[in-house]
């Protein structure tokens, strides 16, 4: 291969720029601070839009268009399906609707533990956790990956270390956690174990890998934090704790930037999909889910919940309602009817559904769509707007953020054709927002740093994000990258 430059970039998820500089100043990130002290790197802040979920920033960042991604979950009419990432992923059922006529950010490189192959020649068979890992031909498997991996004892006693603290730190945290009566998921917390103790290793060795053969590209996720995030909170001591081990990684790919066998020289990106914030369950008041209060409004009909819950009537159903859930965002679905619904048509079939939503006060508002208009229903009343400014809306979205951005950023949601046909954000309190799922932290809703990652790159390469109002904006920027670094 040639020996020119080379980009890597490194994602890390679920990371906010305000958590980033704080982590630097309380000495948590030697690495990254020396990066941004002695290397002239630069944490610009950007907005990755709404839905703050990683499918939706990475499709931007990886190929410069996530349109019809409207959150981590939602439902293809088309495809009668729910779409979802995961390790129960099904996007493979309508992948091929997305992306056409884009320039993949890793064409003729490698796109690693990431959503989507982005037009990489190389995934090591890694993908967004997902642990069923396959792959064919020059495409390696992860078992070809762990093989060379496995037979390093420096790797194994490295592995083994970390593995053995970090597993003992998460089931001691769980365990205190549930004596003074919270709850984390026993998911996510099996989840942070594996993606601590395996996926970030495997990673971050697959990325040096990635180095020595030469790619001129290089793009790897690293979910580790994003993960405790969820299981504990973001603000929590051992959440933080985390991030020593991100900056272990990054100061191991920033070692080899020169000193790999393919002989290029590879300039560094870090960045982030989203933040995180601190999060309250629906249910904790009272037990109750959306879906058992959608039942009781709605006789006669069946109301479905992502995960398999299911509330009201099981034989034939006058009307199928989907939810999807991503932290604070809910998407409401009429799956009995073969297109997105405006409000008025809501409205109609299903008189006072959308203001009984409205009325719960552990939702901030509930948005629909009528003719083009975007229309909030809250408990201040109706609020519309257009596609410019917050209209009428202004005095409830700049509890938020920026209203006028906030507007933009909803009325691109809004005009998704897979979204739902009422989209349904968690109570925001200025610092802690009602998750639909259980997590003691969350994103993928509106307010707070969910919104609000961050690119770090040298001041020197005069990039500008200013303008950056969604991750499908950072494409064009990565791409010039590239295109400087690589000479392609």
């Amino acid at each position: 291969m040639s020996t020119r430059g080379g980009l890597v970039v490194l994602h890390i998820d679920g990371l906010g720029r305000d958590s980033l500089l704080r982590a630097v100043e309380e000495g948590g990130m030697p690495e990254v601070a020396r990066l941004l002290g002695q290397e002239g790197y630069t944490a610009l802040p950007y907005r990755c839009g709404i839905p703050s979920t990683t499918p939706f920033a990475q499709a931007g960042i990886l190929y410069g268009d996530n349109r019809e991604i409207p959150s981590f979950r939602w439902f293809d009419r088309d495809a009668g399906a729910v779409i979802q990432f995961g390790a129960g992923s099904t996007f493979k059922q309508v992948a091929h609707k997305y992306f056409h006529g884009t320039r993949p950010l890793c064409e003729n490189g490698a796109c690693i533990a990431a959503c989507y192959p982005a037009g990489a020649d190389e995934t090591f068979g890694l993908a967004y956790r997902d642990r069923q890992y396959s792959g064919t031909g020059a495409n390696r498997s992860a078992a070809q990956v762990l093989a060379p991996w496995a037979a390093n004892p420096a790797h194994l006693a490295d592995l083994l270390g970390h593995g053995v603290l970090a597993v003992a730190g998460v089931t001691a945290k769980a365990l205190r956690e549930r004596a003074s009566g919270r709850q984390p998921s026993r998911a996510y917390v099996i989840d942070d174990m594996l993606e601590e103790v395996f996926l970030h290793h495997v990673t971050r060795y697959a990325v040096g890998q990635a180095m020595d053969d030469g790619y001129p590209a290089i793009y790897a996720g690293f979910y580790a934090y994003d993960e405790t995030g969820h299981a504990f909170g973001p603000d929590d001591p051992y959440t933080r704790r985390m991030l020593v081990h991100v900056d272990h990684s990054i100061a191991a790919v920033a070692g080899r930037r020169r000193g790999n066998r393919s002989g290029r020289e590879y300039q560094m990106v870090v960045l982030s999909d989203h933040g995180q914030i601190p999060t309250r369950r629906f249910d904790a008041q009272d037990g109750r889910h959306l879906g058992a209060l959608l039942a009781d409004w709605l006789p006669g009909c069946l109301v479905e919940e992502h995960n398999g819950k299911s509330f009201g009537t099981q034989k034939v159903p006058q009307t199928r309602v989907l939810l999807t859930y991503s932290g604070g965002l809910g998407h409401l679905y009429f799956a009995s009817f073969p297109d997105r619904m405006p409000l008025p048509e809501i409205r109609r079939r299903f008189p006072g559904l959308a203001e009984q939503l409205a009325g719960l006060d552990r939702l901030a508002f509930v948005l629909g769509r009528d003719r083009g208009v975007n229309v909030a229903l809250a408990p201040a009343g109706e609020l519309r707007w257009g596609a410019g400014d917050a209209g009428e809306a202004r005095e409830l979205l700049e509890r938020f953020d920026d209203p006028d951005v906030l507007a933009r950023q909803l009325d691109r949601l809004n005009s998704f054709g897979r979204s739902g046909d009422l989209i349904l954000f968690g109570a925001y309190d200025g610092r802690t927002q009602v998750n639909l799922e259980n997590q003691a932290g969350g994103h993928g809703s509106i307010g707070g740093e969910q919104a609000h990652p961050f690119l770090m790159v040298k001041e020197e390469w005069g990039l500008d994000t200013s303008h950056v109002e969604g991750a499908h904006q950072l494409h064009p920027l990565l791409i010039d990258l590239r295109r400087r670094f690589t000479g392609r």
